[in-house]
């Protein structure tokens, strides 16, 4: 029996559209929602939609000593239009700005920040506060951004040092300790506004702790000369296993230390060893890193090293071209000479050119557009506004429910599949692959659509879209891995089959959760993404397929399976065989597409015959027939032959206990049909004399 009774006589598509449903509901109710429920951030505002606003500023705000600059405010509301007041708090000191209003219907302003003579050169984050007055009631946002004091009469330099560390290295160290106070005073006595900064790196493949960046109050800049001296001084020289290091990272990851945007970013490398390559082709690794650095906008790389290894490291120097061209000083040069205190000199004047070259006549750099405020963040399961930040919580609380749903969704259909075809439920063993593989395709679809539905700006026809493009991509996920459980469902047949499901069920949940709230729009959404997606993809299996077997339990039970080159099985043994038939043997018949012929092999016999649209045999107590679909398998018609000479007459059949060929019977079960060639009907002949075995074939006649 192909399907419950109650069921039976249902189209397959409804059949599956069934099975999908209960697993999508049952998903949703009995783990998806708790586990939602369980992972969800806080809240952004009530269930009820409250008065917010939302600001932001230029990532930085720069501003001259004695002098003015202006930066960007831009600001967003939800259920109100009115203005607001942006004021400003904890700005450094001998720095103020006057509060600004937005006005109603207009969400940006300039603002202006002013430092006296007064200001000290640096860095200090400040307080920037929304305010609005709606009904009586106040609505505040804030939000913080760095104001930077500087002297524009200065050239900016950011200088970062990437050192090797490893047991060789002690000299070196000890170099950079002891010059670092004649650096700093070169470039302070050229009126160079310099910030320092170091990275020791050692053996990542050896040591835990292989890349160090120093920190100054959790900063990896300092003005403090003598605090990097006594931190510098600190570090001990040792590991490093082989001799190549991993310089080339150690350099990336001082490119990517927060530089000022007009200061000159210059490297110093020093090292006594030559990289360690992840890749043969060393050239094209040292240049993969002079292009990531070019994009992390570092003007210059000089390096310290001995002379054999500078061709390796030479596309760093030349990073851009002959424009602050890096220079090589050499390693064992600097050692017999008059060390370190040279070499940062002559350092620090190649640090003073290209400061100036960059900025020659001081000007500040403005700190760059403000970003567009978040009032919260959605979820694709949910109309409710999340917290901002709380994206990364949301996408696991998003994938945990799409994968409790795709998990019983996959469950039910692939149960349900088993139980069309072989009258029985699946092993712990297939059910348990049924459940993991929906899990894995519900967590991905919903990770990755919760990511795709967090781009949707403040629009609600474009937020609609995107949710019902991530439900599609979880629906597609979900239908794709089914093909692994139907016989030969192409997985992109699968694919579109789930992600028309899928998008039918937002839909679902979009208009369930506009009426009735977010739980049962989601008990909804789950119930119809189920069903979808066991409708779809059973129409699209028909719909697409090329050849497949009608297989006829009796007269209204009726189930079908695709062939094509996976073999269909037809037998007794339910775990091994696609299609049970029972009263045949374990093993009967094999199907498959192969050449664009379609094949049926005795599979106790093990041999083959290719059979056409129509063809018809009975196994056990099923009755087998190929059809193919408009798009059908390519195969070729045989001409009209002359009747085959009938074979000799045979001896009456053994009883069924006698011949090894029939299967021990139950004294109420029907007797078994031996396999035999295909029949095919014809009219009526009439009687005419038996022909002895060796007489001539019969004159031909055409098969209706």
């Amino acid at each position: 029996m192909p399907a419950p009774k109650a069921l039976s006589g249902l189209p397959k598509p409804v059949l599956f559209g069934l099975y999908g449903a209960l697993g999508g509901l049952l998903g949703a109710l009995l783990f998806g929602e708790p586990l939602f429920r369980l992972l969800e951030p806080a809240k952004a505002a009530a269930a009820k939609p409250v008065p917010q606003v939302a600001v932001a500023v230029s990532p930085e705000v720069p501003v001259p000593v004695s002098g003015a600059n202006t930066f960007t405010v831009r600001i967003a509301r939800a259920e109100f239009d009115g203005p607001v007041t942006v004021r400003f708090d904890d700005l450094p000191k001998g720095v103020t700005a006057r509060p600004v209003t937005i006005p109603k219907g207009s969400t940006e302003i300039e603002a202006e920040v002013i430092a006296d003579p007064t200001a000290v050169i640096g860095t200090q984050p400040f307080k920037i506060i929304a305010e609005a007055n709606v009904d009586g009631k106040a609505v505040t946002a804030s939000t913080t951004a760095p104001c930077i004091v500087s002297n524009p009469a200065r050239p900016q330099a950011d200088v970062f040092f990437v050192l090797d560390a490893t047991s060789s290295m002690q000299r070196e160290i000890d170099g950079v300790t002891n010059g670092i106070r004649s650096f700093a005073k070169d470039l302070s006595g050229k009126k160079i506004d310099f910030r320092i900064g170091l990275v020791a790196f050692r053996d990542l493949d050896v040591d835990r702790d292989a890349m160090n960046v120093l920190k100054f109050k959790d900063e990896s800049f300092t003005t403090n000369v003598e605090v990097f001296r006594d931190r510098v001084g600190k570090l001990i020289a040792d590991g490093g296993g082989d001799v190549p290091e991993h310089s080339l990272e150690a350099v990336e990851e001082a490119a990517r230390q927060p530089f000022r945007k007009s200061a000159a970013k210059v490297l110093l490398l020093i090292t006594d060893a030559p990289p360690k390559l992840q890749q043969a082709d060393q050239a094209s690794a040292v240049l993969a890193t002079a292009d990531r650095l070019r994009a992390q906008g570092i003007d210059a790389v000089h390096l310290v090293c001995r002379s054999n290894e500078l061709r390796i490291y030479r596309p760093l120097l030349e990073l851009n071209g002959e424009k602050n061209k890096g220079q090589h000083f050499d390693l064992d040069a600097v050692a017999r000479g008059s060390g370190f205190d040279r070499l940062l000199s002559t350092f620090g004047t190649a640090v003073v050119d290209v400061a100036k070259s960059k900025n020659p006549e001081g000007t500040l750099q403005v700190g760059g557009a403000a970003k567009e405020p978040e009032l919260g963040l959605k979820s694709a399961q949910s109309n409710i506004e999340y917290a901002k930040g709380s994206g990364i919580r949301l996408a696991i609380a998003s994938a945990v429910w799409t994968g409790a749903i795709a998990a019983l969704v996959c469950l039910a259909l692939s149960a349900g599949q088993h139980h069309y075809l072989r009258g029985t439920f699946p092993a712990a063993a297939g059910a348990i692959a049924g459940l993991l593989g929906g899990l894995a395709a519900g967590l991905v679809g919903g990770a990755a659509g919760q990511g795709l539905f967090l781009l949707a700006p403040e629009n609600a026809i474009v937020g609609m879209i995107l949710r019902v493009i991530s439900w599609a991509i979880l629906g597609g996920l979900a239908g794709m891995g089914l093909s692994l459980f139907i016989p030969n469902l192409q997985r992109k047949h699968g694919l579109a089959g789930g992600a028309i499901g899928g998008a039918v069920g937002a839909i679902g949940f979009i208009a369930a959760s506009a009426t009735a709230g977010e739980l049962v729009g989601r008990l909804v959404g789950g119930l119809l993404l189920g069903l979808c997606i066991g409708l779809m993809v059973a129409i699209v299996e028909a719909a697409f397929r090329r050849a497949w077997l009608e297989v006829r339990y009796g007269e209204r039970e009726t189930v079908t399976v695709n062939l094509g080159p996976e073999p269909v099985k037809i037998g007794s043994d339910a775990k091994a065989c696609t299609v049970w038939a029972r009263g045949a043997v374990p093993l009967a018949l094999r199907y498959f597409v192969r050449n664009g012929q379609i094949i049926c092999e005795d599979a106790p016999t093990r041999t083959e015959a290719i059979v056409e649209s129509g063809n018809v045999r009975e196994v056990g107590n099923v009755r087998l027939t190929v059809r193919t679909g408009s798009a059908s398998v390519p195969t070729t018609t045989p001409p009209q032959r002359p009747t085959p000479t009938p074979p000799k007459p045979q001896p009456a059949p053994k009883p069924a206990s006698l011949d090894h060929d029939l299967l021990s019977l139950d004294d109420d079960d029907p007797l078994p049909v031996p396999i035999s060639p295909p029949a095919v009907a014809r009219p009526p002949a009439p009687p005419r004399p038996p022909t002895p075995a060796s007489a001539s074939p019969a004159p031909s006649r055409t098969s209706p």
